[in-house]
């Protein structure tokens, strides 16, 4: 499992929209807004996934950019 802590840029006028877009993706979680322009998100996703995740999100209409500031993962096992 990829836990990463994300920026989103956006305009001020877009925030609140892609906000709710992102809290409408799975294992997404929202933390509000930072400066009136970064919406502070974190992502879980299993690590082969994470860049299909962040993709998704950057395909939302309004996103300047997106920034990764923290990943971290775990060893992943399949069920026996």
């Amino acid at each position: 499992m990829a836990v990463a802590g994300l920026l989103v840029h956006a305009l001020k006028e877009d925030l609140f929209r892609i906000e709710e877009a992102i809290r409408q993706m799975p294992e997404m979680t929202t933390y509000g807004c930072h400066q009136d322009q970064f919406i502070v998100v974190v992502a879980e996703a299993h690590s082969n996934e994470l860049e299909a995740v962040v993709a998704g999100i950057q395909d939302i209409e309004g996103v300047l950019s997106l920034y990764t500031t923290y990943v971290t993962v775990e060893d992943e096992t399949s069920a026996e």
